[in-house]
Protein backbone atom coordinates (compact mmCIF):
# COMPACT_ATOMS: atom_id res chain seq x y z
CA UNK A 1 0.00 0.00 0.00
CA UNK A 2 2.84 2.38 0.95
CA UNK A 3 4.67 1.54 -2.28
CA UNK A 4 1.57 2.36 -4.33
CA UNK A 5 1.16 5.65 -2.47
CA UNK A 6 4.81 6.55 -3.06
CA UNK A 7 4.47 5.72 -6.76
CA UNK A 8 1.37 7.90 -6.98
CA UNK A 9 3.17 10.83 -5.33
CA UNK A 10 6.13 10.35 -7.65
CA UNK A 11 3.80 10.33 -10.67
CA UNK A 12 2.15 13.58 -9.58
CA UNK A 13 5.57 15.14 -9.03
CA UNK A 14 6.76 14.13 -12.51
CA UNK A 15 3.61 15.46 -14.16
CA UNK A 16 4.01 18.80 -12.42
CA UNK A 17 7.71 18.89 -13.19
CA UNK A 18 7.31 18.39 -16.93
CA UNK A 19 4.26 20.67 -16.98
CA UNK A 20 6.38 23.34 -15.31
CA UNK A 21 9.12 22.94 -17.90
CA UNK A 22 6.63 23.46 -20.74
CA UNK A 23 5.36 26.63 -19.06
CA UNK A 24 8.77 27.90 -18.04
CA UNK A 25 9.87 28.36 -21.63
CA UNK A 26 7.63 31.40 -22.03
CA UNK A 27 6.89 32.80 -18.57
CA UNK A 28 7.98 32.76 -14.95
CA UNK A 29 6.11 30.26 -12.82
CA UNK A 30 5.52 29.62 -9.17
CA UNK A 31 7.95 27.25 -7.38
CA UNK A 32 6.35 25.96 -4.16
CA UNK A 33 8.10 24.35 -1.24
CA UNK A 34 5.82 21.34 -1.58
CA UNK A 35 3.87 19.83 -4.45
CA UNK A 36 0.17 18.99 -4.38
CA UNK A 37 -2.24 18.13 -7.16
CA UNK A 38 -3.81 21.61 -7.10
CA UNK A 39 -0.51 23.01 -8.39
CA UNK A 40 -1.68 21.87 -11.82
CA UNK A 41 -4.46 24.48 -11.57
CA UNK A 42 -1.83 27.15 -11.01
CA UNK A 43 0.10 25.94 -14.03
CA UNK A 44 -3.07 26.22 -16.15
CA UNK A 45 -3.52 29.80 -14.98
CA UNK A 46 0.11 30.66 -15.72
CA UNK A 47 -0.21 29.21 -19.19
CA UNK A 48 -3.42 31.17 -19.85
CA UNK A 49 -2.02 34.47 -18.56
CA UNK A 50 1.16 33.93 -20.52
CA UNK A 51 -0.83 33.40 -23.72
CA UNK A 52 -2.90 36.51 -23.06
CA UNK A 53 0.21 38.57 -22.44
CA UNK A 54 1.82 37.25 -25.63
CA UNK A 55 -1.33 38.06 -27.62
CA UNK A 56 -1.29 41.60 -26.26
CA UNK A 57 2.40 42.05 -27.05
CA UNK A 58 1.84 40.73 -30.57
CA UNK A 59 -1.12 43.07 -31.08
CA UNK A 60 1.00 46.01 -29.93
CA UNK A 61 3.87 45.03 -32.22
CA UNK A 62 1.40 44.95 -35.13
CA UNK A 63 -0.13 48.30 -34.11
CA UNK A 64 -3.57 46.71 -33.77
CA UNK A 65 -6.55 48.99 -33.17
CA UNK A 66 -7.78 47.42 -29.94
CA UNK A 67 -8.93 48.67 -26.49
CA UNK A 68 -5.37 48.43 -25.19
CA UNK A 69 -5.90 50.37 -21.96
CA UNK A 70 -8.94 48.29 -21.00
CA UNK A 71 -7.05 45.06 -21.71
CA UNK A 72 -4.10 46.11 -19.56
CA UNK A 73 -6.39 47.13 -16.68
CA UNK A 74 -8.18 43.79 -16.77
CA UNK A 75 -4.90 41.90 -17.11
CA UNK A 76 -3.62 43.61 -13.97
CA UNK A 77 -6.74 42.48 -12.09
CA UNK A 78 -6.14 38.91 -13.25
CA UNK A 79 -2.55 39.08 -12.04
CA UNK A 80 -3.87 40.15 -8.63
CA UNK A 81 -6.21 37.15 -8.62
CA UNK A 82 -3.25 34.97 -9.55
CA UNK A 83 -1.40 36.21 -6.46
CA UNK A 84 -4.46 35.32 -4.36
CA UNK A 85 -4.39 31.86 -5.90
CA UNK A 86 -0.73 31.42 -4.90
CA UNK A 87 -1.58 32.50 -1.37
CA UNK A 88 -4.44 30.01 -1.28
CA UNK A 89 -2.05 27.26 -2.35
CA UNK A 90 0.39 28.19 0.38
CA UNK A 91 -2.48 28.08 2.89
CA UNK A 92 -3.47 24.63 1.55
CA UNK A 93 -6.88 25.97 0.49
CA UNK A 94 -7.02 23.72 -2.56
CA UNK A 95 -10.68 24.30 -3.41
CA UNK A 96 -10.09 28.04 -3.59
CA UNK A 97 -7.11 27.36 -5.87
CA UNK A 98 -9.46 25.45 -8.20
CA UNK A 99 -12.20 28.10 -8.04
CA UNK A 100 -9.78 30.94 -8.76
CA UNK A 101 -8.29 29.00 -11.67
CA UNK A 102 -11.70 28.75 -13.35
CA UNK A 103 -12.38 32.44 -12.81
CA UNK A 104 -8.98 33.60 -14.06
CA UNK A 105 -8.92 31.34 -17.13
CA UNK A 106 -12.48 32.24 -18.17
CA UNK A 107 -11.71 35.95 -17.86
CA UNK A 108 -8.39 35.53 -19.63
CA UNK A 109 -10.05 33.79 -22.57
CA UNK A 110 -12.55 36.64 -22.88
CA UNK A 111 -9.84 39.29 -22.77
CA UNK A 112 -7.82 37.46 -25.44
CA UNK A 113 -10.68 38.08 -27.85
CA UNK A 114 -10.21 41.81 -27.37
CA UNK A 115 -6.72 41.56 -28.84
CA UNK A 116 -8.35 40.74 -32.20
CA UNK A 117 -8.98 43.67 -34.52
CA UNK A 118 -12.45 44.42 -35.91
CA UNK A 119 -12.88 45.76 -39.46
CA UNK A 120 -14.98 48.93 -40.06
CA UNK A 121 -16.45 48.12 -43.51
CA UNK A 122 -17.53 44.54 -44.01
CA UNK A 123 -20.50 42.31 -44.70
CA UNK A 124 -21.17 40.06 -41.70
CA UNK A 125 -23.90 37.64 -42.60
CA UNK A 126 -25.33 34.29 -41.65
CA UNK A 127 -27.74 31.86 -43.24
CA UNK A 128 -30.82 31.38 -41.07
CA UNK A 129 -31.97 27.82 -41.71
CA UNK A 130 -35.71 27.14 -41.62
CA UNK A 131 -35.41 24.64 -38.76
CA UNK A 132 -33.78 27.15 -36.44
CA UNK A 133 -36.22 29.85 -37.50
CA UNK A 134 -39.27 27.64 -36.92
CA UNK A 135 -38.15 26.91 -33.35
CA UNK A 136 -38.31 30.63 -32.52
CA UNK A 137 -42.08 30.21 -32.46
CA UNK A 138 -43.08 33.78 -33.25
CA UNK A 139 -42.18 37.44 -32.89
CA UNK A 140 -40.86 37.22 -29.32
CA UNK A 141 -38.46 34.45 -30.26
CA UNK A 142 -37.34 36.36 -33.35
CA UNK A 143 -36.70 39.47 -31.28
CA UNK A 144 -34.62 37.55 -28.78
CA UNK A 145 -32.54 35.88 -31.51
CA UNK A 146 -31.98 39.08 -33.48
CA UNK A 147 -30.95 40.92 -30.32
CA UNK A 148 -28.11 38.42 -29.95
CA UNK A 149 -27.19 38.72 -33.62
CA UNK A 150 -27.26 42.53 -33.48
CA UNK A 151 -25.11 42.53 -30.33
CA UNK A 152 -22.56 40.55 -32.36
CA UNK A 153 -22.75 43.25 -35.08
CA UNK A 154 -24.13 41.03 -37.84
CA UNK A 155 -25.60 43.14 -40.63
CA UNK A 156 -27.10 40.67 -43.15
CA UNK A 157 -29.45 37.69 -42.74
CA UNK A 158 -30.10 35.05 -45.41
CA UNK A 159 -33.30 33.35 -44.17
CA UNK A 160 -34.17 30.04 -45.83
CA UNK A 161 -37.49 31.00 -47.40
CA UNK A 162 -38.32 28.64 -50.29
CA UNK A 163 -37.00 25.07 -50.15
CA UNK A 164 -38.12 21.56 -51.11
CA UNK A 165 -41.39 22.94 -52.45
CA UNK A 166 -42.23 24.54 -49.09
CA UNK A 167 -41.92 28.04 -47.68
CA UNK A 168 -41.91 29.87 -44.38
CA UNK A 169 -44.65 32.26 -45.54
CA UNK A 170 -48.39 31.49 -45.18
CA UNK A 171 -50.21 29.40 -47.78
CA UNK A 172 -51.33 31.09 -50.99
CA UNK A 173 -51.75 30.09 -54.63
CA UNK A 174 -47.96 29.92 -55.10
CA UNK A 175 -46.61 28.75 -51.75
CA UNK A 176 -47.29 25.91 -49.35
CA UNK A 177 -46.23 26.79 -45.83
CA UNK A 178 -43.87 24.48 -43.99
CA UNK A 179 -46.01 22.85 -41.23
CA UNK A 180 -43.37 23.84 -38.66
CA UNK A 181 -44.59 27.45 -39.01
CA UNK A 182 -48.32 26.73 -38.86
CA UNK A 183 -48.66 27.81 -35.21
CA UNK A 184 -47.04 31.22 -35.76
CA UNK A 185 -49.15 34.33 -35.35
CA UNK A 186 -48.46 36.45 -38.41
CA UNK A 187 -46.24 36.00 -41.45
CA UNK A 188 -42.78 34.68 -40.41
CA UNK A 189 -40.97 36.49 -43.24
CA UNK A 190 -42.75 39.77 -42.60
CA UNK A 191 -41.91 39.52 -38.90
CA UNK A 192 -38.25 38.89 -39.68
CA UNK A 193 -38.05 41.83 -42.10
CA UNK A 194 -39.68 44.19 -39.61
CA UNK A 195 -37.50 43.16 -36.69
CA UNK A 196 -34.30 43.08 -38.74
CA UNK A 197 -34.83 46.63 -39.99
CA UNK A 198 -35.21 47.85 -36.41
CA UNK A 199 -31.69 46.53 -35.85
CA UNK A 200 -30.20 47.84 -39.12
CA UNK A 201 -29.85 44.36 -40.56
CA UNK A 202 -30.55 43.51 -44.19
CA UNK A 203 -32.74 40.56 -45.19
CA UNK A 204 -31.95 38.55 -48.35
CA UNK A 205 -34.27 35.52 -48.58
CA UNK A 206 -32.34 32.36 -49.35
CA UNK A 207 -34.23 30.42 -52.03
CA UNK A 208 -33.52 27.03 -53.52
CA UNK A 209 -33.40 26.86 -57.30
CA UNK A 210 -32.85 23.54 -59.10
CA UNK A 211 -32.38 21.22 -56.11
CA UNK A 212 -35.83 20.15 -54.93
CA UNK A 213 -35.14 17.48 -52.29
CA UNK A 214 -32.29 15.93 -50.32
CA UNK A 215 -33.72 12.69 -48.96
CA UNK A 216 -32.81 10.28 -51.76
CA UNK A 217 -36.19 10.40 -53.49
CA UNK A 218 -38.34 12.89 -55.43
CA UNK A 219 -39.71 15.70 -53.31
CA UNK A 220 -42.94 17.65 -53.38
CA UNK A 221 -42.27 19.39 -56.72
CA UNK A 222 -41.20 16.29 -58.66
CA UNK A 223 -43.94 14.17 -57.14
CA UNK A 224 -46.45 16.57 -58.66
CA UNK A 225 -44.42 17.13 -61.85
CA UNK A 226 -42.33 14.00 -62.58
CA UNK A 227 -41.45 15.19 -66.11
CA UNK A 228 -39.50 18.09 -64.62
CA UNK A 229 -36.71 15.87 -63.30
CA UNK A 230 -33.08 16.30 -64.28
CA UNK A 231 -31.50 12.90 -65.04
CA UNK A 232 -28.11 11.30 -65.52
CA UNK A 233 -27.12 9.04 -68.43
CA UNK A 234 -28.75 6.04 -66.75
CA UNK A 235 -32.04 7.87 -66.36
CA UNK A 236 -31.60 8.20 -62.59
CA UNK A 237 -32.89 11.34 -60.89
CA UNK A 238 -31.09 11.07 -57.53
CA UNK A 239 -27.50 12.30 -57.38
CA UNK A 240 -24.80 10.75 -55.23
CA UNK A 241 -25.55 13.47 -52.66
CA UNK A 242 -29.04 11.92 -52.36
CA UNK A 243 -30.64 15.00 -53.90
CA UNK A 244 -33.11 15.27 -56.76
CA UNK A 245 -32.99 18.14 -59.22
CA UNK A 246 -35.16 20.06 -61.67
CA UNK A 247 -34.27 20.39 -65.34
CA UNK A 248 -32.98 23.89 -66.23
CA UNK A 249 -33.90 23.29 -69.89
CA UNK A 250 -37.64 23.44 -69.23
CA UNK A 251 -39.41 26.78 -69.48
CA UNK A 252 -42.18 25.56 -67.20
CA UNK A 253 -39.60 24.83 -64.48
CA UNK A 254 -38.04 28.27 -64.81
CA UNK A 255 -41.44 29.94 -64.81
CA UNK A 256 -42.51 27.96 -61.73
CA UNK A 257 -39.46 29.13 -59.78
CA UNK A 258 -39.34 32.71 -61.04
CA UNK A 259 -43.00 33.37 -60.22
CA UNK A 260 -42.25 32.56 -56.60
CA UNK A 261 -39.17 34.76 -56.42
CA UNK A 262 -41.13 37.59 -58.05
CA UNK A 263 -43.89 37.21 -55.47
CA UNK A 264 -41.40 37.60 -52.64
CA UNK A 265 -39.91 40.77 -54.13
CA UNK A 266 -43.33 42.28 -54.86
CA UNK A 267 -44.83 41.57 -51.44
CA UNK A 268 -42.00 42.09 -48.96
CA UNK A 269 -39.59 44.94 -48.25
CA UNK A 270 -36.47 42.96 -49.11
CA UNK A 271 -32.86 43.99 -49.57
CA UNK A 272 -31.94 41.12 -51.84
CA UNK A 273 -32.53 37.56 -53.03
CA UNK A 274 -29.98 34.80 -52.39
CA UNK A 275 -30.03 31.99 -54.99
CA UNK A 276 -28.87 28.57 -53.85
CA UNK A 277 -28.38 25.38 -55.90
CA UNK A 278 -28.23 27.48 -59.06
CA UNK A 279 -26.24 24.81 -60.86
CA UNK A 280 -26.21 21.18 -61.91
CA UNK A 281 -25.72 18.46 -59.28
CA UNK A 282 -22.16 18.50 -57.99
CA UNK A 283 -21.03 15.49 -60.00
CA UNK A 284 -17.98 14.79 -62.17
CA UNK A 285 -18.10 17.02 -65.25
CA UNK A 286 -21.84 17.56 -65.08
CA UNK A 287 -23.01 13.96 -65.36
CA UNK A 288 -26.63 15.15 -65.20
CA UNK A 289 -28.58 16.87 -67.97
CA UNK A 290 -29.73 13.77 -69.82
CA UNK A 291 -33.43 14.38 -69.29
CA UNK A 292 -35.62 14.47 -72.39
CA UNK A 293 -36.03 18.26 -72.52
CA UNK A 294 -32.29 18.98 -72.30
CA UNK A 295 -31.35 16.28 -74.80
CA UNK A 296 -34.03 17.29 -77.32
CA UNK A 297 -33.05 20.97 -77.25
CA UNK A 298 -29.40 20.12 -77.74
CA UNK A 299 -30.22 17.79 -80.64
CA UNK A 300 -32.35 20.48 -82.25
CA UNK A 301 -29.63 23.12 -81.96
CA UNK A 302 -26.53 21.07 -82.80
CA UNK A 303 -27.85 17.94 -84.52
CA UNK A 304 -25.91 15.83 -82.02
CA UNK A 305 -27.07 13.15 -79.61
CA UNK A 306 -25.47 13.68 -76.14
CA UNK A 307 -25.65 9.94 -75.45
CA UNK A 308 -23.31 9.31 -78.38
CA UNK A 309 -20.74 11.99 -77.50
CA UNK A 310 -17.41 10.68 -76.21
CA UNK A 311 -15.98 12.19 -73.05
CA UNK A 312 -13.04 14.50 -73.79
CA UNK A 313 -14.02 15.17 -77.40
CA UNK A 314 -14.70 18.61 -78.87
CA UNK A 315 -18.38 17.76 -78.98
CA UNK A 316 -18.27 16.90 -75.29
CA UNK A 317 -16.92 20.40 -74.62
CA UNK A 318 -19.82 21.75 -76.67
CA UNK A 319 -22.26 19.66 -74.63
CA UNK A 320 -20.80 21.00 -71.39
CA UNK A 321 -20.97 24.58 -72.63
CA UNK A 322 -24.58 24.10 -73.68
CA UNK A 323 -25.60 22.86 -70.25
CA UNK A 324 -23.57 25.57 -68.54
CA UNK A 325 -25.43 28.16 -70.60
CA UNK A 326 -28.77 26.79 -69.38
CA UNK A 327 -27.82 27.77 -65.84
CA UNK A 328 -26.50 31.15 -66.98
CA UNK A 329 -29.77 31.86 -68.81
CA UNK A 330 -31.72 31.16 -65.62
CA UNK A 331 -29.53 33.55 -63.63
CA UNK A 332 -29.79 36.26 -66.29
CA UNK A 333 -33.57 35.97 -66.70
CA UNK A 334 -34.22 35.84 -62.97
CA UNK A 335 -32.00 38.83 -62.28
CA UNK A 336 -33.61 40.92 -65.02
CA UNK A 337 -37.13 40.14 -63.87
CA UNK A 338 -36.41 40.90 -60.22
CA UNK A 339 -34.42 44.06 -60.96
CA UNK A 340 -37.28 45.31 -63.12
CA UNK A 341 -39.47 45.23 -60.01
CA UNK A 342 -36.83 46.68 -57.68
CA UNK A 343 -33.67 48.11 -59.29
CA UNK A 344 -32.05 48.43 -55.84
CA UNK A 345 -32.52 44.75 -55.05
CA UNK A 346 -29.26 42.84 -54.65
CA UNK A 347 -29.07 39.44 -56.34
CA UNK A 348 -26.54 36.97 -54.95
CA UNK A 349 -25.76 33.29 -55.29
CA UNK A 350 -24.16 30.59 -53.16
CA UNK A 351 -21.50 29.06 -55.37
CA UNK A 352 -18.87 26.33 -55.58
CA UNK A 353 -15.53 27.89 -54.51
CA UNK A 354 -13.00 28.38 -57.27
CA UNK A 355 -14.17 29.83 -60.60
CA UNK A 356 -12.89 26.98 -62.75
CA UNK A 357 -13.70 24.34 -60.15
CA UNK A 358 -17.34 25.48 -60.17
CA UNK A 359 -17.52 25.13 -63.94
CA UNK A 360 -15.83 21.74 -63.87
CA UNK A 361 -17.88 20.22 -61.06
CA UNK A 362 -21.29 21.84 -61.47
CA UNK A 363 -21.33 23.75 -64.79
CA UNK A 364 -21.65 26.94 -62.76
CA UNK A 365 -19.98 29.91 -64.48
CA UNK A 366 -20.44 32.37 -61.64
CA UNK A 367 -17.53 34.63 -62.58
CA UNK A 368 -19.34 35.36 -65.86
CA UNK A 369 -22.52 36.16 -63.93
CA UNK A 370 -20.65 38.77 -61.92
CA UNK A 371 -18.83 40.14 -64.95
CA UNK A 372 -22.08 40.58 -66.90
CA UNK A 373 -23.91 42.15 -63.96
CA UNK A 374 -26.42 39.35 -63.47
CA UNK A 375 -25.31 39.10 -59.83
CA UNK A 376 -24.28 41.77 -57.35
CA UNK A 377 -22.18 39.41 -55.25
CA UNK A 378 -21.45 35.74 -54.66
CA UNK A 379 -20.85 33.66 -51.57
CA UNK A 380 -18.37 30.86 -52.33
CA UNK A 381 -19.11 27.93 -50.04
CA UNK A 382 -15.57 27.69 -48.66
CA UNK A 383 -16.58 25.06 -46.14
CA UNK A 384 -13.33 23.63 -44.85
CA UNK A 385 -11.38 22.86 -41.72
CA UNK A 386 -8.13 23.35 -43.63
CA UNK A 387 -7.48 26.97 -42.79
CA UNK A 388 -4.21 27.79 -44.47
CA UNK A 389 -4.45 25.97 -47.79
CA UNK A 390 -7.95 25.52 -49.18
CA UNK A 391 -9.47 28.69 -47.72
CA UNK A 392 -6.55 30.89 -48.71
CA UNK A 393 -6.14 29.49 -52.21
CA UNK A 394 -9.86 29.60 -53.01
CA UNK A 395 -10.31 33.21 -51.96
CA UNK A 396 -6.93 34.59 -53.02
CA UNK A 397 -7.08 33.20 -56.55
CA UNK A 398 -10.63 34.39 -57.19
CA UNK A 399 -10.10 37.74 -55.48
CA UNK A 400 -7.24 38.66 -57.83
CA UNK A 401 -9.44 38.42 -60.91
CA UNK A 402 -12.86 39.46 -59.63
CA UNK A 403 -13.73 43.02 -58.67
CA UNK A 404 -17.31 42.59 -57.50
CA UNK A 405 -18.05 41.56 -53.90
CA UNK A 406 -17.05 38.05 -53.01
CA UNK A 407 -18.02 37.02 -49.48
CA UNK A 408 -16.60 33.76 -48.18
CA UNK A 409 -18.93 31.24 -46.59
CA UNK A 410 -17.65 29.66 -43.37
CA UNK A 411 -18.91 26.24 -42.26
CA UNK A 412 -19.68 26.74 -38.59
CA UNK A 413 -20.92 23.15 -38.39
CA UNK A 414 -17.40 21.86 -39.09
CA UNK A 415 -15.59 24.09 -36.62
CA UNK A 416 -15.11 24.84 -32.95
CA UNK A 417 -15.72 28.39 -31.71
CA UNK A 418 -11.97 29.03 -31.74
CA UNK A 419 -11.68 27.76 -35.31
CA UNK A 420 -14.52 30.03 -36.43
CA UNK A 421 -12.61 33.02 -35.07
CA UNK A 422 -9.39 31.80 -36.73
CA UNK A 423 -11.08 31.49 -40.11
CA UNK A 424 -12.61 34.95 -39.84
CA UNK A 425 -9.19 36.36 -38.96
CA UNK A 426 -7.70 34.61 -41.99
CA UNK A 427 -10.44 35.95 -44.26
CA UNK A 428 -9.84 39.43 -42.83
CA UNK A 429 -6.29 39.13 -44.11
CA UNK A 430 -7.09 37.94 -47.63
CA UNK A 431 -10.63 39.23 -48.30
CA UNK A 432 -11.61 41.72 -45.58
CA UNK A 433 -14.76 43.01 -47.28
CA UNK A 434 -16.96 40.29 -45.80
CA UNK A 435 -18.17 36.78 -45.05
CA UNK A 436 -21.20 34.74 -44.06
CA UNK A 437 -21.58 31.90 -41.55
CA UNK A 438 -23.39 28.65 -42.30
CA UNK A 439 -25.64 28.33 -40.48
CA UNK A 440 -27.67 29.65 -37.54
CA UNK A 441 -28.40 26.08 -36.43
CA UNK A 442 -24.73 25.69 -35.51
CA UNK A 443 -24.13 29.10 -33.93
CA UNK A 444 -23.93 28.68 -30.17
CA UNK A 445 -24.31 31.27 -27.45
CA UNK A 446 -20.54 31.05 -27.04
CA UNK A 447 -20.08 31.86 -30.75
CA UNK A 448 -22.24 34.98 -30.49
CA UNK A 449 -20.44 36.15 -27.35
CA UNK A 450 -16.95 35.57 -28.72
CA UNK A 451 -17.73 37.32 -32.00
CA UNK A 452 -19.12 40.31 -30.09
CA UNK A 453 -16.05 40.53 -27.87
CA UNK A 454 -13.47 40.24 -30.62
CA UNK A 455 -13.52 40.11 -34.39
CA UNK A 456 -17.03 41.68 -34.62
CA UNK A 457 -16.65 43.98 -31.61
CA UNK A 458 -17.35 47.18 -33.56
CA UNK A 459 -20.12 47.99 -36.08
CA UNK A 460 -19.33 47.56 -39.77
CA UNK A 461 -20.69 49.43 -42.78
CA UNK A 462 -21.94 47.26 -45.65
CA UNK A 463 -19.50 47.92 -48.53
CA UNK A 464 -22.01 47.06 -51.26
CA UNK A 465 -24.60 49.48 -49.83
CA UNK A 466 -22.80 52.65 -48.77
CA UNK A 467 -19.72 53.56 -50.77
CA UNK A 468 -19.10 56.97 -49.21
CA UNK A 469 -19.43 55.79 -45.64
CA UNK A 470 -17.37 52.66 -46.26
CA UNK A 471 -14.47 54.67 -47.63
CA UNK A 472 -14.73 57.22 -44.82
CA UNK A 473 -14.67 54.46 -42.19
CA UNK A 474 -11.59 52.87 -43.73
CA UNK A 475 -9.88 56.26 -43.96
CA UNK A 476 -10.51 56.83 -40.25
CA UNK A 477 -9.30 53.30 -39.55
CA UNK A 478 -5.98 53.91 -41.32
CA UNK A 479 -5.57 57.29 -39.60
CA UNK A 480 -5.98 55.56 -36.24
CA UNK A 481 -3.32 53.09 -37.28
CA UNK A 482 -0.95 55.90 -38.23
CA UNK A 483 -1.54 57.53 -34.85
CA UNK A 484 -0.60 54.30 -33.06
CA UNK A 485 2.52 53.90 -35.21
CA UNK A 486 3.47 57.51 -34.52
CA UNK A 487 3.03 57.09 -30.76
CA UNK A 488 5.27 54.03 -30.87
CA UNK A 489 8.02 56.05 -32.56
CA UNK A 490 8.06 53.88 -35.68
CA UNK A 491 7.42 56.63 -38.24
CA UNK A 492 8.90 60.06 -38.92
CA UNK A 493 6.70 63.15 -39.11
CA UNK A 494 7.55 63.84 -42.74
CA UNK A 495 6.57 60.30 -43.74
CA UNK A 496 3.40 60.51 -41.67
CA UNK A 497 2.34 63.69 -43.48
CA UNK A 498 3.05 62.12 -46.88
CA UNK A 499 0.95 59.03 -46.12
CA UNK A 500 -1.95 61.08 -44.76
CA UNK A 501 -1.92 63.25 -47.88
CA UNK A 502 -1.77 60.18 -50.12
CA UNK A 503 -4.69 58.61 -48.25
CA UNK A 504 -6.80 61.77 -48.54
CA UNK A 505 -6.13 61.94 -52.27
CA UNK A 506 -7.20 58.33 -52.77
CA UNK A 507 -10.42 58.83 -50.81
CA UNK A 508 -11.28 62.12 -52.52
CA UNK A 509 -10.67 60.76 -56.02
CA UNK A 510 -12.03 57.29 -55.22
CA UNK A 511 -9.36 56.07 -57.59
CA UNK A 512 -8.38 52.43 -57.36
CA UNK A 513 -5.98 52.90 -60.27
CA UNK A 514 -3.97 55.43 -58.30
CA UNK A 515 -3.64 53.13 -55.29
CA UNK A 516 -0.28 51.39 -55.33
CA UNK A 517 1.17 51.68 -51.86
CA UNK A 518 4.32 49.73 -52.71
CA UNK A 519 5.22 52.21 -55.44
CA UNK A 520 4.28 55.10 -53.18
CA UNK A 521 6.75 53.91 -50.52
CA UNK A 522 9.52 53.53 -53.07
CA UNK A 523 8.88 56.79 -54.94
CA UNK A 524 8.74 58.84 -51.74
CA UNK A 525 11.70 57.16 -50.01
CA UNK A 526 9.65 56.44 -46.90
CA UNK A 527 11.66 55.31 -43.91
CA UNK A 528 9.23 52.86 -42.28
CA UNK A 529 10.03 50.07 -39.87
CA UNK A 530 9.42 46.57 -41.20
CA UNK A 531 6.43 46.14 -38.90
CA UNK A 532 4.87 49.49 -39.83
CA UNK A 533 5.33 48.90 -43.55
CA UNK A 534 3.72 45.46 -43.32
CA UNK A 535 0.59 46.61 -41.50
CA UNK A 536 0.14 49.71 -43.66
CA UNK A 537 0.42 47.64 -46.83
CA UNK A 538 -2.35 45.41 -45.48
CA UNK A 539 -4.51 48.46 -44.70
CA UNK A 540 -4.11 49.95 -48.16
CA UNK A 541 -4.82 46.53 -49.69
CA UNK A 542 -8.04 46.55 -47.66
CA UNK A 543 -8.87 50.00 -49.03
CA UNK A 544 -8.10 48.80 -52.55
CA UNK A 545 -10.34 45.75 -52.09
CA UNK A 546 -13.24 48.03 -51.19
CA UNK A 547 -12.51 50.48 -54.01
CA UNK A 548 -12.54 47.61 -56.51
CA UNK A 549 -16.18 46.95 -55.65
CA UNK A 550 -17.29 50.22 -57.23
Amino acid sequence: MIKKLNLFILLIFLIMFFYSISTASTAAYYQPDNYRKSLLEIRDVERSLNELNNNLLKAKSEFKIIPESDIETRLEKLNNLYQKQLQAYQNKEDQQVVDLAKKIINSSNQIKLKTIESKPAQMRGFWLDSGTYAKMGGRAGVQNFLDRAAASEFNVIFPETFYKGLSIIPDNNLFTQDPRFSSWEGDPLEILVEEAKKRNMEVHPWVWVFNENTSGKPGRILTENPDWANKNRKGEIVSYHNSSWLSPARNDVKNFLQRRYIYLVQNYDLDGINLDYIRFPEEYRGSFGYDQATVDKFKEEYNLDPFEIESGSSNFALWNKYRENLITEMVKETSEKLKEIDPELLISADVIPGREEARFRALQNWSLWLENGYLDFVLPMTYTENLFSELSSWIKEDRQLISKPLYAGISVFKLTSDQVIQQIEEINQINPNGLSLFAAAHLTEKDFQELAQGVFSTPAVLPHRDKEKSLKEIQDFILKRLKIIKESGKIENTDLIKIRSYLSRIIENKSKGELNFNSFIKNNNLNLSTEAEKVLKADFNYLQAILRLY
